[in-house]
């Protein structure tokens, strides 16, 4: 009998060959109701034996163990390397495949969506920490559909078919380093605000809670437009620099970002050890930059807690196939000098 193609199956199933090649060839897990569709027009077509492959495949699957992919963003900025770490360590200890790293600059879209598009052939789950781009967006989209579970990490983007977003609650956070700035300063006083990118969801939403809680308060406090850092070192120096030039009688900083490190070298370059730094973390030298003062308070990711919910909520999905989008909110720690 003559070999039916994959390209028959698709037009048959009305899908792409790729969705057809995942599912009749098990490289990753496909929306249910696609997977039937798929299923149907192979067994219409006589496509038996990859049928009954197909057929194995979910069982196969839970056997071998979830298979996870990571987008993360270089391992120099702040606490992605110790993400990775952590994630590494709990899927061991839980049995499951090694997790497949992808470190990515946060600006290179096309490099995004690229890995975006060769983890989808080879994982069931993929964690993403991106800025919310349009070719990010339609490259979900389209993986998404292939039954590929998508979750945004820290940031989430608008909605393009994701699975869900795993972090903190970005408006509560905003709102807690607005309550600390204002107890902090005078009556008087100019706030600057460094973000890592002003297309990273998490932190444009943690300085529009910041101002908000601000505008609330009856202290002449003027909040400068935000700097970026670009989620590094060098940016957090550069941004810093920049800031102090402009704006001499600063007297606080917000920056809900990476490159903290960079921002201190700054600060202690120019002899300016009295402006006060509110920020998040952790980053590295953050217990001994609140213990000498150069950080007032930090809001602490809990990357061990992280971790494990990103496993949890993975695996989760993995064997009851939901559709539609779960949030999962991880809670964050208030660190000063004084509770470490």
């Amino acid at each position: 009998m003559k070999k039916i193609s994959m390209s028959a199956v698709a037009k048959a199933a009305s899908v792409g060959v790729a969705t057809v090649d995942r599912v009749l060839n098990n490289r990753a897990s496909v929306r249910q109701e696609t997977r039937e569709k798929v299923l149907r027009a192979a067994e219409a077509l006589g496509y038996r034996e990859d049928l009954r492959n197909a057929m194995t495949h979910q069982s196969g699957m839970m056997k071998a163990g979830m298979r996870t992919g990571f987008i993360l963003l270089s391992k120099d900025y702040s606490f992605y390397q110790q993400l990775c770490d952590e994630l590494a360590r709990l899927a061991r200890e839980q049995g499951q495949p090694e997790p497949v790293f992808v470190w990515v600059d946060i600006d290179d879209a096309e490099s995004v969506v690229a890995s975006l598009e060769t983890l989808a052939a080879r994982v069931d789950c993929i964690g993403l920490i991106a800025l919310d781009n349009p070719l990010i967006r339609h490259a979900i989209k389209k993986i998404s559909a292939a039954g590929v579970h998508i979750f945004t990490l820290f940031s989430d983007l608008s909605p393009c078919g994701q699975s869900g977003y795993i972090g903190l609650d970005n408006l509560k956070a905003g709102r807690t380093a607005g309550w600390f700035a204002e107890r902090l300063l005078e009556q008087q006083g100019v706030i600057g605000v460094l973000l890592g990118d002003h297309r990273f969801n998490c932190q444009e939403s943690c300085e529009i809670s910041f101002r908000s809680y601000l505008r609330e308060s009856k202290k002449a406090l003027r909040v400068l437009e935000p700097l970026k850092t670009h989620e590094s070192i060098a940016g957090g120096y550069e941004a810093t620099v920049q800031l102090l030039e402009q704006h001499p009688d600063i007297a606080l900083i917000y920056a809900p970002c990476g490159g903290i490190e960079g921002v201190l070298d700054a600060l202690a370059d120019r002899a300016r050890p009295e402006i006060k730094i509110v920020c998040h973390g952790p980053f590295v030298g953050d217990e001994m930059a609140l213990i000498a003062g150069r950080v007032e308070v930090m809001l602490r990711h809990r990357i061990d807690a992280i971790a494990a919910q990103i496993l949890s909520v993975f695996i989760h999905s993995h064997r009851h196939r939901e559709g539609g989008s779960r949030n999962t909110m991880v809670p964050f720690d208030v660190i000063t000098r004084e509770n470490l």
